[in-house]
């Protein structure tokens, strides 16, 4: 006989709000203690508005993961293993759980989007996972103009006039970490600029920190629940995707490579406009081609 749909009882709805309060009080001493690594805030009104993005960010991943792994262990008791009315539940536990994950990802945004997208390209993972996950690989809001005209000022200690003739506002290209945008020096050379969303490594600090603490925490309660492993493989990722000098020697070291090849054209490193978090780029003009099936 096939179950009726899940539903959490009293006592898994209160491991969930005290899974979410644990996360509340985790995300308190992360904001606190984030000033050390990452420097002082101007403001403290700032301070504030970080503390509760961090708070809020924090209790929802929570409660979602809380609830995911209520959902399983609630739906798959009883069932034996291998059975049809197991790999059936299984499937259906899957799919709801991919769906909460979903909607914890475009909500929180920023390296949630990030994780969904690394997610939905293991392999490891049961299918219902990466087909719902996939729909994040098109999703990016571009950053405000004016912020990311804050960060190039910054990473550049001068005027934005002083460096470019002309900067397309709408960006060309965005993603979880950071956009492109179509530039032209006041050389006349035509640039391409990638520029990481500001706050990006305080936010990461805080969502990893987040993260480990709902995978260290569900691995306790649930020892047969184990994520470890995705997180060291995302952060490891993540952390390499951050660093642009990276990505310029890399970009470098391609070109070199590929030098011989007439059919590849990979654009000159500007080392004078970039840094960690700005990458300046000649621009080559091209278009998409989706690789077919």
């Amino acid at each position: 006989m096939r179950r009726a749909a899940f539903n959490f009882p009293a006592k898994a709805a209160k491991l969930s709000l005290l899974f979410a309060t644990a996360g509340v009080a985790g995300s308190v001493s992360v904001v606190a203690v984030s000033d050390d690594s990452y420097g002082r805030m101007t403001h403290f009104s700032e301070e504030i508005k970080a503390a509760f993005v961090g708070l809020s960010r924090s209790a929802y991943t929570i409660f979602t993961i809380a609830s995911t792994v209520i959902d399983y262990k609630y739906s798959l008791h009883g069932l034996r293993k291998g059975s049809d009315e197991y790999q059936q539940a299984i499937s259906e536990v899957h799919l709801r759980s991919a769906k909460r994950i979903l909607k914890l990802c475009k909500d929180n945004k920023g390296f949630y989007v990030k994780a969904g997208q690394f997610a939905a390209s293991l392999r490891q993972l049961p299918k219902e996972y990466t087909g719902t996950l996939s729909v994040l690989q098109d999703q990016a809001v571009p950053c405000d103009f004016r912020l990311i005209k804050e960060v190039i000022c910054k990473n550049f200690s001068c005027e934005f006039d002083d460096i470019f003739m002309s900067f397309d506002e709408e960006p060309i290209a965005a993603a979880s970490i950071a956009q492109v945008h179509h530039a032209m020096l006041k050389s006349r050379e035509e640039v391409a600029v990638k520029v990481q969303y500001p706050g990006l490594e305080q936010l990461m600090k805080l969502d990893i920190t987040t993260m480990s603490f709902v995978s260290e925490f569900v691995s306790l309660l649930f020892p047969e629940y184990r994520f470890e492993w995705i997180l060291s493989a995302f952060k490891e990722a993540v952390s390499v995707e951050l660093d642009f000098i990276q990505e310029a020697r890399n970009s470098e070291r391609a070109a070199n490579n590929l030098r011989s090849n007439k059919n590849v054209k990979i654009p000159r490193v500007f080392w004078d406009l970039t840094t960690n978090r700005v990458l300046t780029m000649q621009f080559c003009p091209g278009y998409k081609k989706r690789l077919c099936p």
